[in-house]
């Protein structure tokens, strides 16, 4: 209003009342208002947390599997999909069916079989795709399972990276988290969270391309590591931060748009 009223005044609008120019007042404020509060409560706010002159790292809120699955993009994409060890693909919905179920549906590896399946692309594709993968990284298993009833046997080193093409320009890196007891429970420890970052940086150096990567929180809900949102968020981009020499590209951390109420972008 200060700058408005340096060229004009409220006789140019035929303004006299001190009643009228209150409430003009007050509608900007509320406009301000809502806008401000708007922003601060949009699924779609991002933040740039350390710029290069290779690329950026940035905060931001998106559903990845929506986003992964998008025929619209124009550029490839790398998107990190959280999976145990043995980079299984059997998903468990009917508990009443197996006595140790595997994969959760309510997980994003669950959630990401199954969207997978919708577009044609069956738990076989994704077996063979991790095959091709892994043999040509030449990585051998740590151990393999005798006991495990259901699923791979074969289990790899934490930080594993196996690439599988989505549709589209979307591309997703599945990146073996956590190691499953003799429950197929899910279990990781913050060290060795720190260890996976760390691989998945240095596997982005080595094959990204530039593409951007995209990565979900890590560590909280099934990987029983106890870490909350904002702990996960603050450990994996302090360790992007710490090796950006090796980001040759834009990373894109994301926060689910449901869990804004658990974390916000402003750290």
């Amino acid at each position: 209003m200060t700058i408005l009223f340096v060229f004009v005044t409220w006789d140019d609008f035929h303004v006299q009342s001190p009643y009228i120019k209150a409430v003009c007042l007050i509608i900007i404020l509320l406009l301000l208002s809502l806008t401000a509060i708007g922003y601060s409560c949009s699924p779609y706010r991002k933040k740039i947390i350390c710029q290069s002159l290779s690329g950026t790292i940035k905060v931001r809120y998106a559903d990845l599997l929506k986003e992964g699955f998008d025929l619209r993009h124009k550029q490839e994409r790398l998107y990190v999909i959280p999976v145990n060890s043995s980079f299984d693909t059997v998903v468990s919905e009917d508990i009443s069916l197996c006595d140790k179920p595997l994969i959760s549906p309510n997980t994003l590896h669950g959630k990401w079989i199954k969207k997978m399946g919708e577009h044609q692309k069956d738990p076989q594709y994704i077996d063979d795709a991790i095959c091709t993968c892994l043999n040509k990284q030449r990585k051998t298993p740590r151990e393999t399972l005798q006991n495990k009833e259901n699923g791979k046997k074969e289990v790899y080193d934490l930080g594993t990276v196996a690439v599988v093409k989505g549709v589209g320009k979307n591309t997703f890196l599945l990146l073996a988290l956590s190691d499953f007891d003799e429950n197929n429970n899910a279990h990781v420890s913050v060290e060795n969270l720190e260890k996976v970052i760390k691989s998945l940086i240095d596997f982005y150096d080595e094959h990204g391309q530039g593409y951007e990567l995209v990565v979900p929180l890590m560590g909280t809900n099934f990987s029983r590591t106890g870490l909350t949102h904002v702990e996960s968020l603050m450990i994996i981009s302090a360790m992007f931060k710490i090796y950006k020499n090796k980001l040759h590209g834009d990373i894109s951390i994301v926060i689910h748009k449901e869990d804004r109420d658990k974390v916000t972008i402003d750290i």
